[in-house]
């Protein structure tokens, strides 16, 4: 657990301090799991630590990691591609 005061709001508090986390959990720094009910929207579908994805991710971050919303990227069109041909 850590009571680091700069990135908590609540600096009374103990957090476990996560070392990595698996599938649907987060293992702290002293061993215990915990499912992880509360991840973003993109770990809740894929889960943590899945090495096809890390190589994916990888492989994107070697060419472009991000860029702003008036740029596009072959990724994104693809994405768009494959859900308009399933949505209504």
């Amino acid at each position: 657990m850590t009571t680091d005061r700069i990135f908590h709001r609540v600096i009374t508090d103990n957090w476990p301090q996560i070392s990595h986390g698996k599938d649907c959990y987060l293992y702290a720094e002293d061993g215990r799991a915990y499912l992880d009910a509360c991840a973003g929207v993109h770990v809740v579908s894929i889960g943590h630590g899945v090495p096809e994805i890390a190589e994916v991710m990888r492989e994107q971050a070697n060419k472009v990691s991000f860029t702003y919303a008036r740029f596009l990227t072959q990724p994104q069109i693809d994405l768009a591609d494959k859900i308009a041909a399933i949505a209504p």
